[in-house]
């Protein structure tokens, strides 16, 4: 997640706000304690990266 937002000069902060995430489901996934998000948290992490699910799957992380 930090590299997607990195990749596009954003902070995890400005992707969460400008895709409508709570800071502690983030916070969850990042330290690991959520080892299965929910397709709507990635969906709000994408629209806040501007970047379809298709792109964030697609990612070279994910191959």
């Amino acid at each position: 997640m930090k590299e997607l937002a990195a990749e596009r000069n954003m902070t995890i902060h400005q992707v969460i706000q400008k895709g409508g995430l709570n800071q502690a489901t983030i916070s969850e996934l990042m330290s690991g304690r959520t080892k299965h998000p929910k397709v709507s948290t990635i969906l709000k992490f994408c629209n806040g990266l501007n970047i379809s699910l298709n792109d964030f799957f697609n990612s070279s992380r994910f191959l």
